[in-house]
């Protein structure tokens, strides 16, 4: 076994890592179409795309858009698609499949145990194995607050970081698209893609790495650096270290936070909800109704309306110290007894919110309507 595909957790421990406020670019992504990402270059590498006999997706026939990266995918059993042989090509792929596809590619050598690294992945779990490889070998330790967040979408940016640090990190030529410069968030790793061509980006020269990920942009980015990733990812000590019964204990309010602030998230970046007044879901909103489907993806409870949810804070915080799964509210007379509209704090400085019939439910910053915002957050615990 090489050095190079034997990591070892001082190497990684030195390595600028993924963390929530990196991620955070992401809240904005839009997902790619097939004909957009169509406009992604395809050129094989010959280490990979040999027919194995297996019948087609019905949704990905023979000539069609990322064929062949995608029967490389079904041959490989890196992916085998869905119960009705669909593949699903523009479906956002999420943390803990891209964790599962990349375990498959490899199959590394790692330390098995029933050790629990992120406080929402547990031992038997979907995927448990592939994401306890991804933390020992530091391609993606996680958030903050100890959570993996396997359910959230990965955004283009995100998976060139994955493939960046599966390949150790090597220097790339410098080549930039014309979205990112060289300080941005994952250019190192877009440059790197460039450089090994699995991927030129888009025809206006773009990469868009806010961009949510499709299955099919997934295939082929993994079909083509199937070369370069090959024999990588073997651990012999873990870049990072099991969680703690006290780090357990001491992560439980923030896991139920980060389980409401992805559902909102990835409600509020759903074609299919909608702002409804006096809607609870599963589609159709108002905002209290939102803030409390939310809490209700983390086990918590909330009361209806928007002026009773800024009562029941557990404290009251200004809002330059706002943070993920905190709520914040707009208010008719400068005080909680004329509150009208609520949202609920995510990541990267934004927020998830049912608005109205015309804006629907959306991302936006937290500072983009100061009128009438009250200067202060409520936090629950």
């Amino acid at each position: 076994m090489s050095t190079a595909q034997s990591r070892s957790g001082q190497r990684r421990s030195t390595r600028t890592r993924l963390s929530a406020a990196v991620a955070g670019v992401a809240t904005a992504a839009v997902l790619a179409t097939a004909s957009v990402a169509g406009s992604v270059a395809t050129a094989a590498p010959a280490s990979a795309g040999q027919s194995c006999g297996r019948a087609d997706f019905v949704d990905n026939p023979r000539g069609s858009g990322f064929y062949d990266a995608i029967s490389w995918m079904a041959c490989a059993e890196i992916s085998v698609g869905y119960g009705d042989n669909t593949f699903r090509k523009n479906k956002a792929v999420t943390r803990g499949e891209v964790a599962a596809f990349l375990y498959r590619q490899v199959t590394p050598s790692h330390p098995k145990s029933e050790d629990r690294y992120f406080t929402d992945v547990n031992p038997g779990g979907a995927n448990y194995q592939a994401i306890t490889w991804f933390a020992q070998d530091g391609i993606s330790v996680g958030y903050q607050d100890r959570t993996f967040r396997p359910n959230q979408p990965v955004t283009r940016g995100e998976l060139a970081a994955f493939l960046h640090r599966l390949a150790d990190e090597p220097a790339t030529t410098g080549g930039s698209f014309s979205d990112m410069g060289p300080g941005a968030p994952f250019a190192p790793a877009a440059s790197w893609l460039l450089d090994e061509d699995i991927t030129s980006g888009y025809g206006d020269g773009t990469f868009r790495p806010g961009n949510d990920i499709t299955r099919a942009e997934t295939a082929s980015f993994l079909y083509k650096a199937a070369g370069v990733l090959k024999g990588r990812g073997n651990v012999t000590t873990p870049a990072l270290q099991p969680l703690t019964e006290e780090t357990r204990a001491s992560s439980t309010v923030a896991t139920w936070k980060a389980q409401a602030v992805d559902w909102a998230t990835t409600k509020a970046k759903s074609a299919n909800t909608y702002y409804q007044y006096g809607g609870n879901g599963p589609y159709g909103y108002d905002c209290s109704g939102f803030t409390t489907g939310a809490f209700s993806a983390g086990g918590k409870s909330l009361p209806r309306t928007s002026t009773s949810q800024y009562s029941a804070a557990d404290q009251k915080v200004p809002l330059s110290e706002a943070k993920p799964g905190d709520l914040v509210y707009w208010s008719n007379n400068g005080s909680g007894t004329g509150v009208y509209h609520v949202a609920i704090v995510v990541e990267g400085g934004k927020i998830a919110h049912a608005r109205n019939k015309q804006s629907g439910v959306t991302l936006t910053d937290l500072d983009y309507s100061p009128a009438n915002m009250l200067p202060q957050a409520g936090r629950f615990s």
